[in-house]
């Protein structure tokens, strides 16, 4: 009896023991959770989100990823890595929107289900109160009121985006000016440090995980987001936009392209105050249509100013996707249509380097006139020997796989085994995609001479481009970029001449500056020379499309069938082929848009 009742003490101490310690975890885990959550702003289980839902993704790559699979297997785990990967930051929101846009971007490397998931990631975020954001402007302008600042101030958010929200308001010293307010939210300020952390931290599992040499963007991906978060340097952006324009423009670019001016008085780090501006978002093409805007009008000024700020100014929006961009009827012309482009969130810009803007011009002179040595050169300054791997990430032009002398031969095993359904394809498309994998790794090994502008330009050629596909490709793109490109190496060439500051280079060794007037003369005559033939070229390029054009309507005509052929469509349709039948990828091809 002694021993029962000894024994049942026992217990009954333990589970009293172990009941004081359960409440003691709940009620630590309570306490963390409220205090993530209020003080935070849920930064903490943000990052354990995070790591949790990418380590998932690492191990069912690295356990699942196999090449006895079939085709359909593998595609599924694309499919679940994404879906895992678009949940995460929808959850999360903030910053990892804008992480997911940048992978969602990545289209020529990444399997289409990471393009088709995370592109929704585009669509409006969120916004929140009106209450939660007047704190954010109080405590920015030295605890004024909003009342002290504006006289009107709408309820409800006219945009919303991943780390601000915009409202139409009125300014207290000028009721007659309306104005947008763009406010960040204010759990931006609280959660960057830990979703930067996160960032890092994943980039790093990933680099160990499967071997890609990923950390050299980390340090460019982090300076860029700090830089968006702070929103006079976006004001100073936006102004030096309408001073590059107002400054090395033409009449007719000066003319096509409006920036609002910025409302100093109501603008600071996290509130930025903009002239009002009524237009029609390019969001909504057939809204466009439909108040009879013409398609060429607005592709031709939208591609025009980006080419712009590539080849000339040197000053490049990074983000110019649909919601920035608004079309209006010239204020200065009230007799005929004419649309003006109105651009919008200069958070995100690139500065480039001389260098950097003059090797690309010579990229593009080099591409459009096949000059495959200076290309190759070019890629190898940019550390990137791999030159098919090098048009991959650059012009999104898939790699070639494999020797030239098979390549016929395998591609028609794969087309014929997919056909049958045989393993032959699955293997097939399990090495090619290894194999993008491989190359893809020893092209970013060398990342040190790789220009920090060159992602940032590509994206903003790539989302250009899905703009002008948006309103029916209605003009030529290629030919446009191609014109300010040779435009723009003209002028530095030009510019360079003249320099008292110039060094030549004889045999790979540099001399001093030469001033006589010959030299300074053949400098300027090289530039002419260059330009000249490079438009030549660009002419000839656009007549054998012109003559492409014109055979294919003869066909249709004879035939029957439609033909609506451009150089984007030409391209869509090889580039489509070349990676099913050489990536092992079944295409949408929303891929191609950025």
């Amino acid at each position: 009896m002694t021993y029962r009742l000894g024994k049942g003490m026992f217990v009954g101490a333990l589970k009293q023991k172990w009941a004081k310690r359960a409440c003691l975890g709940t009620a630590v885990l309570l306490s963390g959770y409220i205090y993530d959550k209020e003080i935070q702003a849920s930064s903490i289980w943000r990052t354990v989100r995070t790591f949790s839902d990418v380590g998932i993704i690492c191990l069912d790559y690295k356990i699942n990823f196999r090449s006895e699979k079939g085709i359909d297997y593998l595609d599924k785990i694309h499919q679940r890595a994404a879906r895992r990967l678009l949940r995460c930051c929808q959850e999360n929101g903030g910053l990892f929107i804008k992480f997911g846009q940048s992978i969602a971007v990545q289209s020529s490397l990444l399997p289409p289900p990471f393009r088709k998931e995370l592109s929704v990631l585009y669509d409006n975020a969120p916004s929140v109160s009106v209450d939660k954001i007047a704190p954010v402007i109080e405590q920015s302008f030295g605890g004024r009121r909003m009342d002290d600042l504006f006289d009107e101030f709408s309820t409800e958010a006219v945009a919303s985006a991943s780390v601000a929200q915009v409202h139409a308001a009125r300014l207290k010293s000028d009721p007659s000016v309306k104005v947008a307010v763009k406010v960040q939210k204010p759990e931006i300020k609280l959660q960057i440090d830990w979703d930067l952390f996160t960032f890092r931290t994943c980039a790093r599992i990933i680099q160990y995980a499967f071997g890609i040499p990923i950390m050299w963007s980390v340090q460019e991906v982090e300076q860029r987001l700090r830089e968006e978060l702070d929103f006079e340097r976006e004001a100073n952006n936006s102004e030096l936009a309408q001073r590059d324009l107002d400054t090395l423009a033409d009449g007719w670019l000066k003319r096509a392209v409006y920036i609002p001016k910025v409302h100093w008085e109501a603008t600071c780090k996290q509130v930025l105050t903009t002239e009002w501006i009524d237009g029609t978002s390019l969001v909504d093409p057939g809204r466009l249509l439909e108040e009879k805007w013409s398609g060429r009008d607005i592709m031709e000024r939208m591609v025009s100013v980006f080419a712009f700020q590539i080849f000339v100014s040197g000053n490049v929006h990074g983000d110019p996707h649909p919601g920035n961009i608004l079309i209006r009827q010239h204020p200065q012309n009230k007799s005929r249509r004419e649309p003006q482009l109105v651009l919008l969130d200069h958070g995100l810009y690139v500065r480039e380097t001389q260098q950097f803007r003059k090797q690309y011009a010579e990229f593009w002179r080099a591409a459009v006139m096949g000059d495959k040595k200076t290309m190759k050169e070019i890629a190898r300054k940019w550390g990137m020997p791999d030159a098919g791997m090098f048009s991959a990430m650059v012009s999104l032009k898939p790699p070639q796989l494999g020797g030239r002398k098979h390549d016929k031969h395998k591609e028609q095993a794969g087309v014929q085994d997919q056909a049958d359904g045989s393993s032959g394809a699955s293997l097939g498309s399990y090495d090619r995609q290894m194999e993008i994998k491989k190359r893809a790794i020893s092209a970013l090994r060398d990342s040190s001479n790789l220009p920090p502008e060159l992602v940032f330009v590509v994206r903003n050629t790539n989302i250009v481009r899905a703009n002008n596909q948006s309103l029916g490709i209605p003009v030529n793109r290629i030919k446009i970029l191609g014109q300010y490109a040779a435009y723009g190496l003209r002028r530095m060439l030009v510019e360079e001449a003249w320099s008292s500051e110039r060094k030549y280079s004889h045999g790979g060794g540099v001399v001093p500056r030469r001033d006589s007037l010959i030299s300074r003369v053949a400098g300027v005559v090289a530039g002419e020379w260059s330009y000249v033939t490079f438009r030549v070229a660009l002419w000839a390029a656009g007549v054998g499309m012109a003559l492409y054009g014109l055979w294919g309507r003869v066909l249709s005509a004879v035939t029957g069938r439609p033909f609506n052929r451009d150089m984007d469509s030409v391209m869509d349709d090889a580039m489509r082929h070349a990676l099913e039948k050489r990536l092992g990828y079944r295409i949408d091809m929303s891929l191609f848009n950025a």
